[in-house]
């Protein structure tokens, strides 16, 4: 029997509403108004930063609290404008033949830190000048994998730190001069920082405690002068 051209149009109507309709479990395609909908946000986000193509290995917020930089997988090294929300890009450049692992700036947000994930080296860059390429670069002799790294607050040393338990943190001058390694003795270290004043260095491990150095001018120098502290008293890692 022929259909009535008003009912074949209704029908031709309600295959096309169900064809667009997402099937259960299934997450709508690309250009539905549903996709179109910003995800929901946590209400006390100030801001996403978005740039990066792969997992970040780490942001870090600057002394001045002015700059924030990250590193990820993707080979990019990213540092971005705080001073006024959402951040802007200061700098976009992808990392040469390698990625970053960590990053941390000199006092003055002058420049910034990287430490690489394969090669295990320190590289310095200018904050707001990628075209100037590398201002210093140096080998940090890590055996294993390095977590991250941390720059002095008076900017004198660079720290750098690995999960190897017989050569776990390494202390440099920014022009990679070795200035004095720390073996915790420990199974696994998760953590180590550098105090405001720059006159500790504090290593968190499994071990239930965290020990701090003191580093500071000697005799011979600035040197890593030895074991300051330790704290004690917690039951888990």
């Amino acid at each position: 029997d022929d259909v009535p051209p008003d009912e074949e149009e209704k029908e031709d109507k309600k295959k096309k509403k169900h064809a667009a309709e997402p099937k259960p479990g299934l997450p709508p395609k690309k250009g539905d108004k549903k996709d179109d909908k910003k995800a929901p946000q946590h209400a006390q986000c100030v801001c996403v930063f978005k740039g990066h193509s792969s997992n970040i290995s780490q942001l870090r917020v600057s002394g001045s609290c002015k700059l924030a930089a990250t590193v990820a997988d993707d080979r990019r090294l990213i540092v971005w404008d705080l001073k006024s929300l959402p951040p802007s890009q200061v700098m976009n450049m992808t990392l040469d033949l390698d990625h970053g692992v960590g990053c941390a700036f000199s006092p003055d947000d002058k420049f910034v830190a990287v430490v690489m994930g394969r090669s295990r080296e320190v590289r310095i860059y200018k904050t707001k000048a990628a075209k100037d390429g590398v201002q210093m670069q140096f080998k940090t002799h890590h055996v294993h994998d390095i977590l991250s790294l941390d720059w002095s607050f008076d900017g004198k040393f660079i720290v750098t730190f690995c999960d190897d338990t017989k050569d776990t943190v390494r202390i440099f001058k920014p022009t990679g001069e070795l200035i004095g390694q720390i073996n915790p003795g420990s199974l696994e270290v998760y953590s180590c920082a550098v105090s405001p004043d720059s006159r500790f260095i504090s290593v968190a491990s499994m071990q239930c405690d965290a020990r701090i150095w003191e580093v500071g001018a000697g005799k011979d120098g600035f040197k890593l002068l030895g074991k300051a502290m330790e704290l004690t008293g917690r039951s888990g890692g």
